[in-house]
């Protein structure tokens, strides 16, 4: 087994040829990069499986929800560092963010929602890990969205706060534009996620026993809780914000 393994992970190894032979011949500075990428993302990628394995042996609701913060942290580090925002300012909000709209959408979905008696890590990590990556990629446009239009527009900002304006009111149209940011591209994609990722999720559901109905089920149930968790997780970030005053 272990030496099949290694003979199937060396064959696949082998498709780097093509990228690496190609900017071996455009673009041969590239190649580095490239290279420790490759080896953080597989680095991190053993790490975190080795991590969800342990969850998912011990199968304890507490540790189950701790390894969800953990992620939600992590996520919220590669939120931030995308949008280049100052840590010490956005890190918190963002992680909470993530934590608590992501916990709320998926206990939702694990509670009421799918046919399960009780709640296990052989059902908690999938929901949770499907939700928290779409959140976080949403939470990129939707947070990034934000901050840089109330920057560019701080003086509109100012103005409505000057004429009596709320400042909940004074930050609606950031909001929106925030909103528009994350839903805007879940619908354009929803055509290509079909095309692609659900159909790779349909095929494992009939494999782990579902009927073709329940595993078409799934995937609405799946696709419908990222687009509330992104939201939930958006909404949750921009009221902790304002909250704790970081929009000075």
């Amino acid at each position: 087994m272990t030496t099949t393994l290694i003979l199937h992970t060396i064959l696949a190894l082998l498709l780097l040829i093509l990228p690496f032979g190609a900017l071996y011949l455009l673009d041969r500075p590239t190649m580095k990069p490239l290279a420790v990428a490759l080896t953080k993302g597989f680095v991190q990628l053993l790490i975190f499986s080795l991590i969800a394995w342990g969850v998912y042996k011990v199968d304890n609701i507490w540790i189950s929800t701790g390894w969800l913060l953990v992620m939600a942290v992590w996520a919220g580090f590669l939120v931030i560092n995308k949008c280049k925002f100052a840590i010490q300012r956005y890190l918190f909000p963002t992680c909470t963010g993530l934590f608590v709209g992501v916990l709320l959408i998926g206990l939702w979905l694990l509670v009421a929602v799918l046919p399960i008696d009780h709640i296990d890590a052989r059902w908690f990590i999938p929901v949770m890990s499907v939700l928290l990556g779409h959140s976080a990629a949403m939470l990129v446009r939707g947070l990034g969205n934000f901050v840089t239009m109330l920057q560019r527009n701080r003086g509109q900002y100012d103005f409505m706060l000057g004429n009596g304006t709320s400042q909940w009111q004074a930050l609606v149209p950031f909001m929106r534009t925030s909103l528009l940011a994350i839903l805007s591209p879940t619908i354009a994609n929803l055509s290509a996620l079909a095309l692609a990722s659900l159909p790779l999720l349909f095929c494992g559901m009939l494999l782990g026993g579902f009927a073709p109905i329940n595993a078409f089920a799934m995937m609405v149930y799946a696709v419908l809780g990222c687009i509330a968790s992104s939201v939930s997780a958006l909404g949750i970030t921009l009221v902790i914000i304002k909250y704790i005053n970081r929009l000075s």
